[in-house]
């Protein structure tokens, strides 16, 4: 558990180094780091009536990033024109205008991380960063970039994997969730070469090992899966010792801890 807690307080720090990188936010995304922190909601109504006010009067001459879909920065850009739609910051309108601008402002950190390691383009993201979408949907595209981050941060700060390995990785990743809704239980099967991970196996303890071998061609080929698991392969499997191999036979001297060995093997040979 010890090292669970040091692995994931590693995963969080990196992250939030991340986030602080950045030096291109727009005024709506300073607002945010400003105004996140409000106590009350009389402040939230406050801070943003003071924004359009001064706004209105030409006392600040805020900048917006082009393509931004908060009601806040589309009132601002307005304002370049001349005139600014009249909003009431009244029920659940200054608490929705708080939530755009952090939504903005963490789709562009997203953003960023991805085009800056080269991991992925615009292009490829641009169904995460749309503005057409409700605010509902919105907050689910943030979590799944949130999700794909967490991946490419765990293998790069856990196991040191390199662009080589991350950039597949996160295109896999990015196919999943463009098809698929958010599923934080997901198991993506990201390919990795016994190479990369061979100087993690004296000493780690995986709840599943698994390896997929292949021998001939076409109707001939046959596949055989060998899996070693924490888990019975179904659950009417009984835990007994048939079928089960002990981690102690492989490394003395530590707590032992059982696997249950299954094997399945695929041909496509039709039998008569």
């Amino acid at each position: 558990m010890e090292k669970i807690k040091c692995d994931t307080e590693a995963v969080d720090s990196s992250i939030k180094s991340i986030f602080s990188e950045r030096g291109d936010l727009d005024f709506a995304e300073q607002l945010w780091c400003k105004m996140k922190c409000v106590s009350s909601y009389q402040e939230l109504i406050a801070c943003f009536t003071l924004v359009l006010e001064s706004r209105e009067c030409g006392e600040i001459q805020p900048w917006i990033h082009h393509g931004s879909g908060s009601l806040l920065s589309k009132l601002i850009q307005q304002s370049y024109h001349g005139k600014m739609e009249a909003v009431s910051l009244t029920g659940i309108t200054p608490v929705q205008m708080l939530l755009e601008i952090g939504l903005d402002k963490m789709k562009k950190d997203y953003v960023s991380f991805f085009i800056g390691q080269e991991l992925a383009t615009l292009t490829s993201l641009d169904c995460f960063i749309s503005t057409s979408v409700d605010l509902q949907e919105r907050v689910h595209c943030v979590q799944k970039l949130h999700h794909m981050l967490e991946i490419m941060v765990s293998c790069t700060v856990l196991l040191q994997f390199k662009h080589e390995s991350l950039f597949p990785w996160t295109q896999i990743c990015i196919k999943y969730y463009r098809e698929n809704p958010l599923d934080e239980k997901h198991v993506f099967q990201l390919p990795v070469s016994s190479a990369l991970v061979k100087k993690f196996y004296p000493d780690s303890h995986p709840e599943v090992w698994k390896v997929d071998i292949s021998s001939g061609h076409g109707p001939k080929e046959v596949k055989t899966t060998w899996q070693v698991s924490t888990n019975p392969p179904v659950e009417h499997m009984m835990s007994n010792n048939t079928g089960l191999l002990s981690d102690s036979t492989v490394n003395a001297g530590i707590e032992e801890k059982m696997y249950f060995i299954t094997v399945v093997k695929c041909s496509q040979v039709h039998f008569r």
